[in-house]
């Protein structure tokens, strides 16, 4: 029990440090994820061309570590990862619209085992500041992918830019809640004994 305090103490002290960070990444997930319920379809389209050209770059990567193996059989097996993962960014950056029903329905199966996982984190650390948001967080996350699970196929056009732009809101107001609540702990630590009148009642 001493050690689950400990533990979570210095978590909140590591989050009280870094709360302009944490500020700074919520207003912004805020205006991100405010922009991509606004406008979801070319969200969508921009989400899955920006995947397209990650695949593209990890595809290169994937080339020169082939290259650097010595034994032919485990080359060759990399080099036609590599060529599988290049094909598939490139068909995402030259055909979004395309894709965007087999990347929905990933999102979709993403989305609720990430709610799930944020629910068991929140559980673990419901007793640190912050802990409450993730659950919520993670509630949010499972009934949005089963919603838009349902709604399969009529909702690939508009699924992706929604739930990524509702998951980036929900997150920045949870940080810029937490942002407020450990600057609320912090002024309330500030004022200690030595802050009081003398003989300890109020003046």
């Amino acid at each position: 029990m001493e050690a689950t305090s400990l533990v979570g103490t210095r978590l909140t002290d590591a989050l009280r440090r870094n709360r302009g960070w944490l500020l700074t990444s919520g207003v912004l997930a805020v205006i991100a994820g405010a922009a991509a319920i606004a406008v979801p379809a070319v969200a969508s389209v921009t989400i899955e061309i920006f995947i397209g050209w990650l695949l593209i770059a990890s595809s290169g990567a994937l080339a020169v570590d082939a290259l650097a193996v010595r034994e032919a059989g485990r080359m060759v097996l990399r080099l036609l990862l590599a060529v599988v993962t290049f094909a598939a960014g490139l068909y995402l950056v030259l055909a979004p619209l395309e894709g965007t029903f087999t990347l929905t329905v990933m999102l979709v199966i993403w989305f609720i085992a990430l709610g799930v996982a944020r629910i068991a984190a929140g559980v673990a650390d419901r007793d640190t500041p912050g802990g409450g948001y993730t659950i919520l967080s993670g509630v949010v996350s499972v009934i949005l992918g089963v919603l838009v699970g349902v709604e399969l196929p009529s909702s690939a056009a508009w699924a992706i830019g929604l739930l990524v732009g509702v998951d980036f809101l929900f997150y920045g107001l949870s940080a810029i809640a937490l942002f407020l609540q450990l600057r609320g702990g912090r002024e309330e630590t500030a004022v200690g004994p030595a802050d009081r009148p003398a003989g300890g009642a109020p003046a």
